[in-house]
């Protein structure tokens, strides 16, 4: 009966239910240099000129740097994006929205695709035209 029991238990921990979304908290931390880094298709450039100032930072004057970190899979889709350094009022949410919504080329390790890791600074200054 105790093995019974037993080989139960083990069948029954090894079923779990398949999920296509990625656990962040699972990927590899850590720091290690690459031959060639992720890039933003079109360069921090295109990033900033699609950059939409929240209205709430523009009413209290608000600018600085939001710093995101952002996993970049080997076809170059962004995901597993969040904040390290906010500004808030909208800012955090932007720099999430553009960081998400950019395309990327691969990082490459011995000619081949990986998975990196990476920190992307917006940043958000008010211009003469507010």
């Amino acid at each position: 009966m105790k093995l019974l029991f037993v080989l139960l238990f083990f069948i029954q921990s090894n079923f779990y239910p398949q999920s296509d979304s990625i656990d962040c908290s699972s990927l590899q931390s850590g720091c290690f240099s690459v031959e060639k880094m992720p890039a933003i298709i079109g360069g921090l450039d295109s990033l900033h000129l699609r950059l939409i100032y929240p209205t709430e930072a523009i009413k209290y004057k608000i600018e600085g740097e939001v710093y995101v970190l952002v996993t970049i899979d080997s076809l170059g889709n962004p995901f597993c994006a969040k904040i390290i350094i906010g500004i808030g009022y909208g800012c955090d949410e932007e720099a999430l929205r553009l960081v998400n919504s950019s395309k990327y080329t691969a990082g490459k390790q011995r000619g081949k695709p990986v998975v990196i890791t990476m920190s992307i600074p917006i940043v958000f200054k008010i211009d003469d035209n507010f």
